[in-house]
């Protein structure tokens, strides 16, 4: 959906919706903003009256209970949209050909009849006559060119954009958000990067494998709410740590990506040690408000790009380095250039 409110009026719905969702114990992550945002703004009504039910007998909703939500009145809206716009796209490049193919039939109809027309003036005493003939059949054959190679071109465009919608159409098949840190997921990650364009210099773009240390245990020992809460409080460090432009995503169990692009492999090497910091210093509450007890700490690999790399060949030499900063005692970043040096 495309919000028509200005500046001014959605920095007053924003204010509004940060309002609501604060008695509830749910992440501030994109698919909560967007449904305390309708809300507040007055933008679903189906929303706001499934939310207004809820809220009357005292509910205090749960990320769960938000991610629902956005899928049965946000997302599944979107789709609806998005499905409508692909029908007419087809439509328009169906009736655009026929429109083609209906000019060249009666172009070449017109052609036609110049040429037996021509063939019966054919007389000594009409020269001027056959002389224009002649002219109008060049014209028309200029034309007719001219629309051949019009509707091999649209033959063309047809399957390019085929292939958009193709490609529209798995996006929408294929979740783009980790539902649980709101973070990118592995499908929308591998998207970005093949897509981003710009890339000439791969030696500007980092990745960083991130990992917590003995998340099993951290399950096993406290519970998978308290190992929630602990994927959730790295996905808001690395929201708070990194750039607009860099991307991080979820990609499976307690694992990360962060893409960095236009970044030597310093300053992603700094800021992966203040990413390693601030989780160290979080602190994780447990539902009856007691601080769980132990350390969060992440172990992070850094690979820089090379030319043709790969998204594979680029994590699979982050990961090289995320297992040596493991094997060397965890709670480290390590540089995948250092091991090759060894």
């Amino acid at each position: 959906m495309r919000y028509q409110q200005s500046r001014e009026e959605s920095a007053e719905i924003l204010r509004r919706a940060l309002q609501l969702m604060s008695p509830h114990p749910v992440g501030y992550h994109p698919l909560s903003y967007a449904v305390w945002y309708e809300h507040a703004g007055a933008l679903n009504p189906a929303l706001t009256q499934e939310l207004e039910k809820l809220l009357g007998g005292a509910a205090r909703l749960t990320d769960a209970e938000i991610c629902r939500l956005h899928a049965l009145h946000i997302a599944a809206r979107d789709i609806e949209m998005f499905e409508l716009a692909q029908r007419e796209l087809r439509e328009l490049i169906g009736r655009t050909e026929q429109d083609t193919g209906a000019a060249e039939n009666t172009l070449q109809h017109f052609t036609d009849m110049l040429r037996t027309t021509t063939d019966r003036l054919d007389k000594p005493e009409v020269p001027a006559v056959r002389e224009l003939l002649a002219d109008l059949l060049a014209q028309a054959a200029q034309v007719q060119t001219v629309l051949r190679d019009l509707h091999a071109q649209l033959g063309k465009q047809r399957e390019e954009v085929a292939g958009v919608i193709e490609r529209l159409e798995r996006a929408q098949s294929e979740p783009q958000r980790d539902p649980l840190t709101g973070l990118a997921n592995l499908s929308a990650f591998r998207r970005a990067f093949e897509t981003q364009e710009g890339w000439t210099d791969f030696a500007q773009v980092v990745l960083l494998a991130v990992d917590v240390d003995y998340f099993k245990r951290i399950n096993d020992t406290h519970g998978h709410v308290i190992g929630d809460k602990v994927l959730m409080s790295v996905a808001k460090i690395l929201r708070e740590q990194l750039a607009p432009e860099d991307l991080a995503a979820r990609i499976g169990g307690d694992e990360f990506v962060v893409l960095l692009g236009g970044k030597p492999l310093s300053t992603a090497a700094a800021l992966a040690e203040r990413i390693r910091s601030a989780a160290q210093r979080t602190l994780i509450v447990q539902p009856d408000g007691a601080q769980f007890a132990g350390e969060v700490t992440l172990s992070i690999g850094a690979a820089s790009g090379r030319a043709g790399d790969t998204l594979e060949t680029l994590r699979q030499r982050a990961d090289a380095a995320l297992y040596d900063a493991k094997a060397a005692g965890r709670n480290r970043v390590a540089l995948a250039e250092q091991l090759q040096q060894l």
